[in-house]
């Protein structure tokens, strides 16, 4: 889960997916594109624009990135939330940077 602050308030959503530069977030009553929000997942605190948004789900732009030990920690919970135990997440995070080829 991801609690998203704006000026308007806040609400919360389901982290779809992640990366350095931005993450994918599911639910209802969403920010508009263009809102300014802070994400908080766990331990993790972003600031970030919405770059996209439709009827459930929208795309926040980090500024600035998330550090290497953020992002990894992130897609390790959205992994387990798909239910992919640690060693298949480490064999896809080999094959995403190219080690696994």
């Amino acid at each position: 889960m991801a609690a998203l602050t704006t000026l308007a308030g806040s609400r919360s959503a389901v982290l779809a997916d992640v990366s350095s530069t931005g993450a994918r977030v599911r639910g209802t009553g969403l920010p508009a594109m263009g809102e300014e929000l802070v994400i908080n997942i766990e331990r993790v605190q972003a600031f970030g624009t919405v770059a996209w948004s439709d009827s459930e789900e929208c795309g926040i732009v980090f500024e600035p990135p998330l550090d290497a030990d953020d992002e990894d920690y992130l897609r390790q919970l959205v992994d387990a939330a798909r239910g992919l135990p640690p060693d298949v997440h480490a064999a896809l995070e080999n094959w995403t940077v190219g080690c696994g080829r």
